[in-house]
């Protein structure tokens, strides 16, 4: 990640330059960028996407490790990318090889506290709204993705400048200000608004610029289109305590997101899924531990 611009040392100026600064962040490797555009094509050939995959050395041991580990608890052992395929599925084996790229890109940035948190929201996000998918029988592997990428906006504020976003989310969490809000204050954006962004420096399908833009604003499309499943797995993500800002949730908590998508299910629908909201807080956790471990 690039070193933090001296424009962004002090808290309380406001940022005029943002846009030319989210597009000075260095680009995503090339292998990311083929592998998100290659998200939602199911025409593509197998063997071209472990190609790849299997071209970054460091990016195939990680896809593997996840595939080993308990959060898909596989009784044979996967030992090659097309074995990762065969197992899991294409769509499944490039929202993994996805999300390695992407932890790779942040880097030792990793290590800062808010950055920490707003990584492990973004996994709980994916993994929550694959479930969600599940629940519609639906396949996952988009959803994932989508919940991977939405908060890259966030990520891409806090790379610039770290000292100001943690400022930011300790203000939020004082004072229970929206971060959205906070973040227009301090850099003249918010985090949906850089996301949008980026995805466009990026060349991002436009799918994800889509989630990236528009997960926070009232949904108008059905709850289980892709940005559905974005919207209502974020606002889970933070009911399950995987919120970006430490602040006590309202007791009970108002209104419960999860709770609303499963009464939008199908008569049939809800019949397979039993909603157990402490049930679902130990899957979203395992899972997010067996990505981080």
């Amino acid at each position: 990640m690039p070193p933090i611009d001296p424009r962004l040392s002090g808290n309380n100026t406001l940022i005029t330059d943002v846009p030319q600064m989210l597009q000075n962040l260095p680009a995503l490797p090339t292998v990311s960028t083929r592998l998100l555009a290659m998200m939602g094509r199911p025409d593509l050939d197998l063997k071209a996407v472990g190609t790849l995959i299997a071209s970054d050395g460091v990016l195939t041991a990680e896809v593997l490790r996840i595939a080993n580990s308990s959060m898909f608890g596989l009784r044979s052992e996967v030992r090659s990318v097309l074995q990762a395929i065969a197992f899991l599925g294409l769509e499944r084996t490039k929202a993994l090889a996805c999300t390695v790229a992407i932890k790779n890109y942040l880097g030792n940035a990793l290590q800062i506290p808010a950055l920490q948190r707003a990584w492990r929201h973004s996994l709980a996000v994916a993994v929550l709204a694959d479930e969600l998918a599940n629940w519609t029988q639906a396949d996952g592997a988009e959803a994932y993705t989508a919940g991977i990428l939405h908060d890259l906006g966030a990520l891409g504020l806090i790379a610039m400048a770290p000292a100001r976003y943690l400022t930011l989310l300790d203000e939020a969490a004082s004072f229970g200000t929206p971060v959205i809000e906070l973040e227009r204050s301090y850099y003249g954006v918010d985090h949906c608004e850089a996301g949008g962004f980026l995805a466009g420096v990026w060349n991002l399908p436009a799918f994800m610029g889509e989630v990236m833009r528009l997960h926070h604003a009232p949904l108008t499309q059905a709850p289980f289109t892709l940005l559905g499943l974005t919207h209502y797995a974020s606002r889970g993500a933070d009911l399950l305590g995987f919120a970006v800002v430490n602040r006590p949730l309202p007791d009970p908590p108002s209104p419960n997101a999860i709770e609303e998508f499963h009464e939008q299910l199908a008569p049939r629908q809800k019949e397979r899924v039993a909603l157990n909201m402490a049930d679902l807080q130990l899957l979203i956790a395992t899972r997010v531990n067996a990505m981080e471990s």
